[in-house]
């Protein structure tokens, strides 16, 4: 059987709502940050104060990317 490959951006926010529920689960009142191509300069999941949470649900890490883009916002 073939696998299904499924798009970016249900990728993207099926990460962030897993991570915000992970986060719920432990007690932190978090969410899904609703931005849109970084316009709002929201956070991917937001909720717990002064930390800036930008999520990555890849193979493999670009590091330094992910900590330019969180820097940046």
């Amino acid at each position: 059987m073939a696998k299904k490959r499924i798009n970016g951006k249900r990728k993207e926010v099926g990460g962030e709502c897993a991570f915000a529920q992970e986060l719920i689960e432990f007690g932190y009142d978090c969410g899904r940050g609703r931005q849109y191509c970084d316009a709002n300069g929201k956070a991917d999941v937001i909720g717990l104060s002064g930390i800036h949470i930008e999520c990555k649900r890849v193979k493999k890490l670009n590091t330094y990317d992910a900590l330019n883009q969180a820097k940046r916002l």
